[in-house]
Order: C-alpha cells, then structure tokens, then sequence
C-alpha cells in the first residue's frame, strides 16, 4: 500500500508542466504578428502619449488618454485570434472558447519565450539572474490567479474563464518582456 502510494506520488513529481498549448500554427502566429504590426503602425502616426502633467486629471482624463492610446497600444491586440477563432466557430460553447483562447495563449506563450531569451542574452549578470526571478514568480502567479475561476466556480464554466485567463496574462507578460528584449 504504501509502495503503490510512493510510485504514484513519483509519477506525480515526475511529470511534466502542463503546456499551454501545442505549437502554435503559422496562421495564428500570422493573425498576431498582424495586429502587432498594425498597431506599431498606427503607433508611429499617432500624437506623442500625454504624460501625467498633460493628461486631464480625473477618472475622465484617465480614460480619454486610455481610449486615445487603445488604436494603437500593442495590448489591443489581446484577445485578437481568439475573437477570430470563435466567430469562424460560429458559437461560444466552452468547447469553442477554450480551444481558441488556447491557441491564442500558444501564440503568445511562444513570443514569450523568445522575448525572455532575447532580454536574458542582453542583460548582465545581476539583471538576468532578476529576470530568471522575476519570470518564475510570475508563472507561479500566473497559475494560482488563473486556477481561481476553477476553485471557485467548480463547473463547466470555469474552463473558459480559465483558459482566458491564461491567455489574456501570458500575453501581457509576453509583450512586457518583449520592452526588455527591444
């Protein structure tokens, strides 16, 4: 009993982390890189950013400059290929959400991961070893704020909060690190 109780808590250990996804396709990985180019384009057309002397004080500055920024900031571009997916899916069943928001969080997760080993390789010792920190913290994070929705809902419906979830920081991650990597 208490061998069979040690090997599966051996296979346990053992295994690996869960992957977000299988390698994205190059057609979702096209459908991101698009709206990022779109959105540097319009970035490089678009007034200098008020700083937070210019911008009108107050909840209503706050959200006209957010607004203002919104057709050109890189986050916009969250969410992209997955609304694609689900409308060329034609339905929102858990089904549908989840398999789109993972392939988007795939995307992300892969430009993630070279934007972190680009930053690794421009960094001297002190400030990659912070970064390796930094990174690992995030992930561990990233994981228990994303498993919420599962310990809180436990039905069906956690599974697309989930995998939104997953998506939605990975990609925000993915373009913080990338500023480290440009």
């Amino acid at each position: 009993m208490i061998r069979a109780a040690l090997l599966i808590l051996a296979c346990i250990v053992a295994a690996p982390a869960p992957a977000l996804a299988e390698e994205p396709s190059k057609e979702d990985r096209a459908e991101i890189d698009a709206c990022l180019a779109l959105a540097a384009e319009k970035a490089k057309k678009a007034p200098p950013p008020k700083d937070e002397l210019e911008e009108a004080p107050g909840a209503e500055g706050r959200l006209a400059a957010a607004a203002e920024k919104a057709g050109h900031d890189r986050s916009s571009c969250v969410g992209a290929l997955a609304k694609t997916c689900i409308q060329k899916e034609g339905n929102t069943s858990n089904a549908v959400l989840n398999e789109c928001y993972a392939r988007e969080a795939a995307v992300w997760d892969l430009r993630l991961n070279s934007a972190y080993r680009a930053a690794l390789a421009k960094m001297d010792k002190e400030a990659s070893d912070n970064l390796r920190k930094t990174e690992r913290t995030w992930i561990a994070w990233r994981d228990a704020a994303c498993r919420q929705p599962e310990v809180t809902f436990k039905g069906t419906m956690a599974g697309p909060m989930q995998e939104w979830c997953v998506m939605d920081l990975t990609a925000r991650q993915a373009l913080w690190m990338a500023g480290w990597a440009e």
